[in-house]
């Protein structure tokens, strides 16, 4: 019984990770009216006249560990983590594309059907590569998701399965050990990964 309910954790766990990237259609009615104008950098005037940019760098942190063990275990995160991001990121810019594409769009059942068939397309588009994941990879893939976009896998599911399935498989996954209402915890739990993206996006890795 066990061996058949974790068959089908995986494979939910691979369903919601195509979720992830069908949420950014979602929200985007939602967020269709968030203020989208430019942010003004701070600056200051030098001696010479000339206007520059003041802005802080965050510092990033190359990890090494002393113990072999613990790299080891560390380089496969970054393996990880590596492969994930980009489909988080995906998901921010589809929901960025579908608020651009959305503003001219009238009436709540052309959006509804807009959102339908953009929602066709991403499953072409990114369908057969997510399926390649991973479970570590998928999970993780989740946890950046809600760094991006602020939601976690419970909600993924209750958006598109409702909540009589987000109770159902949060059962399921409680059966292994895990919290499909977790969110993504870049201070604590999620640190490593968080040092992670911030390489990434560095430039570092």
């Amino acid at each position: 019984m066990i061996a058949t309910n974790y068959y089908l954790y995986v494979m939910f766990l691979k369903r919601t990770i195509l979720c992830a990237l069908l949420l950014a259609a979602g929200l985007a009615v939602r967020a269709q009216n968030a203020n989208s104008e430019p942010v003004a950098l701070p600056f200051f005037i030098d001696d010479n006249g000339d206007t520059i940019p003041n802005v802080n760098i965050k510092t990033v942190t190359v990890r090494r560990f002393s113990k072999r063990r613990q790299q080891i275990k560390y380089d496969k995160l970054v393996r990880n983590v590596k492969k994930a991001y980009p489909f988080a990121v995906a998901a921010r810019d589809e929901l960025a594309n579908m608020n651009s594409q959305l503003v001219g769009v009238e009436g709540k059942r052309e959006r509804e059907r807009y959102i339908k068939e953009y929602e066709k397309q991403m499953f072409k588009k990114y369908e057969k590569d997510l399926r390649a994941l991973t479970i570590s990879q998928g999970r993780i893939l989740l946890k950046l998701v809600d760094r991006e976009i602020n939601n976690t896998a419970y909600e993924l599911v209750k958006e598109y399965r409702g909540s009589f399935s987000a109770f159902f498989w949060q059962g399921v996954a409680r059966l292994f050990g895990e919290n499909l209402k977790s969110e993504y915890d870049p201070e604590l739990e999620d640190i490593y990964i968080e040092e992670i993206v911030q390489l990434i996006e560095a430039g570092i890795i």
